[in-house]
């Protein structure tokens, strides 16, 4: 969290890490990955279903698990400092 807090008002910015940032993109990758070894290993007869298996499964690792945490732990975190600060909290 970055920002500055005046008397009359202020403005938080929450960010990802650096380190969260690269985890969530190996994570994002990992169904890349898994369908190009199956391509090459050749187990199994190719379908075109496969690629929007691994683009479904890339999106809901984005925007369903990444997305919620860093919802819920960033508005956990900004309830945490205003009530350190006892500050009202006024979304824009």
């Amino acid at each position: 969290m970055t920002g500055e807090i005046n008397s009359n008002g202020g403005h938080v910015k929450v960010e990802i890490q650096k380190a969260f940032k690269i985890l969530s993109i190996i994570i994002i990758c990992i169904p890349i990955i898994a369908i190009t070894i199956a391509i090459l290993a050749r187990t199994e007869k190719f379908s075109p279903f496969f690629i929007l298996v691994v683009i479904g499964q890339t999106l809901m690792i984005r925007y369903v698990f990444i997305g919620m945490a860093f919802k819920f732990l960033s508005n956990e975190s900004l309830n945490r400092l205003r009530d350190v600060l006892d500050f009202e909290l006024i979304k824009s």
